[in-house]
């Protein structure tokens, strides 16, 4: 206990808002300062959420309260991962930590979803979690770091003024230095290039292994006289086996950026401790894991009610399923990675934002679908990774976007409203896309 007493009174790391010094029994005032955010008004939506569920008062209101609950809690699950992950006092473990547990609610939404055999929505859920990440979330950072510079130093750290201003314009850059406006002129925000190409290249991979299985499927369906159960028997198999060989890839990617890799990888990384640090107080471990544990399990409650209303909603509210699984749920999980990703972009820390975007859609395409399918096959659900032929075109032209964007390791605004347009169109389609298929599995 004195040890602890004493490393804590050394580190004097101050309690969010207040000068109280945090020693080791403020595991309270840690865990309060995790709740202690203006997201978390939301949870007021949680007993309302369940209460409209038992109540019966329709789809459509359990559906969006339980929608709302699941954003708060997805930041404190989030969170804890993070204090968890930083009392370790282990690289290794904190990064692989992160990386599972970075998804907790998207997989926990998915095994539900699984559950009640709506294997089209997991398929839309997990395509729509790349999608938010990589246009919106990738985009929005570009745009608001590529149009705001902090005021009170030029536009320093990793922006810098493109130099190849004529002489004649030097007056008019220094005049701009001493203002020290909000709006910069000629932001280029630059990055590590081998993290957003790794990345970008893992996603390529994924979205080979899906649009290789779509036109497998379509191929099949062609040939003449080939019944539909026959497909699906052959394409549960071929499906089984990409996603372990995805697995086994996104392992060997978890293993480049930790151990072979560590360096290159870490440049980016440095700065997210500092600010977390200075942000709240420290959790001792087993509250964190205490914290994670009961944020999961309301998680899973609260998810399942969603998914239990999800038919109710589709046909009450006239929204169509796609819309709902694509562009609405992806929302919930990503709604805190989201903000954070933008107020790094603001901070020029542009490689941390590229890192939570990039690495989360790498996180969902490399593991979380693979583990659906694995998922499906325990479950005995035939969940498969042919996407369809809308879906496989829009996630792979995407990232082709996205990778043309990152490649020069550079970023501006106009870049980020190119993604952002990327997205508002998928969104489009997505609206007015007719639900032909919603009730298609429930046979099996």
């Amino acid at each position: 206990m004195e040890i602890r007493m004493a490393e804590g009174a050394e580190s004097s790391r101050f309690v969010k808002g207040t000068s109280i010094l945090t020693t080791a029994n403020s595991d309270v005032s840690g865990v309060l300062g995790m709740l202690m955010h203006p997201l978390s008004v939301l949870l007021v939506c949680l007993p309302l959420g369940v209460v409209s569920e038992i109540w019966h008062w329709g789809p459509t209101p359990t559906f969006f309260l339980n929608f709302f609950a699941l954003v708060p809690l997805a930041k404190i699950l989030g969170d804890a991962t993070e204090e968890l992950a930083e009392g370790l006092k282990n690289d290794m473990l904190a990064g692989l930590l992160n990386a599972t547990f970075g998804n907790a609610v998207e997989m926990v939404i998915m095994v539900n979803t699984l559950r009640a055999g709506l294997i089209d929505m997991v398929k839309a859920t997990l395509l729509g979690s790349v999608l938010s990440n990589l246009l919106l979330v990738l985009g929005m950072s570009f745009f608001c770091g590529g149009i705001v510079g902090r005021i009170g130093k030029k536009a320093g750290g990793s922006a810098e003024y493109s130099s190849k201003l004529p002489t004649s314009d030097k007056e008019g850059m220094l005049e701009e230095a001493e203002e020290q406006t909000e709006w910069v002129q000629e932001k280029v925000q630059s990055f590590s290039k081998l993290n957003a190409l790794t990345n970008t290249s893992m996603l390529l991979l994924a979205c080979l292994s899906f649009s290789l299985v779509t036109v497998f499927y379509a191929q099949a369906a062609d040939a003449a006289g080939v019944p539909e159960e026959e497909i699906q028997d052959m394409l549960l198999p071929v499906s089984r086996l990409c996603a372990i060989i995805i697995v086994m890839a996104y392992a060997a990617y978890i293993f480049f950026q930790l151990v072979t890799h560590r360096g290159a990888s870490a440049e980016d990384n440095s700065g997210y401790g500092d600010d977390a640090e200075q942000e709240e107080a420290r959790v001792s471990a087993p509250t964190a894991v205490g914290v994670m544990l009961v944020s999961t399990v309301i998680v899973a409650y609260a998810s399942d009610c969603m998914v239990n209303s999800l038919e109710g909603v589709v046909e009450n509210a006239h929204i169509s399923s796609h819309f709902i699984g694509i562009i609405l749920l992806p929302i919930v999980g990503n709604a805190c990675e989201h903000a954070s990703a933008i107020r790094f972009a603001i901070m020029d820390k542009p490689g941390l934002s590229i890192g939570i975007a990039v690495g989360s859609s790498t996180q969902i395409s490399l593991f979380v679908v693979p583990f659906a399918v694995l998922a499906g096959w325990v479950l005995d659900k035939p969940m498969d990774l042919n996407l369809g032929s809308l879906n496989t075109t829009v996630m792979v032209i995407s990232v082709v976007v996205v990778l043309s964007v990152v490649v020069d390791g550079q970023s501006n605004w106009l870049q980020g409203y190119l993604l952002m347009s990327c997205y508002t169109i998928a969104a489009i389609l997505y609206w007015y896309l007719p639900d032909a298929h919603f009730h298609s599995h429930h046979h099996h």
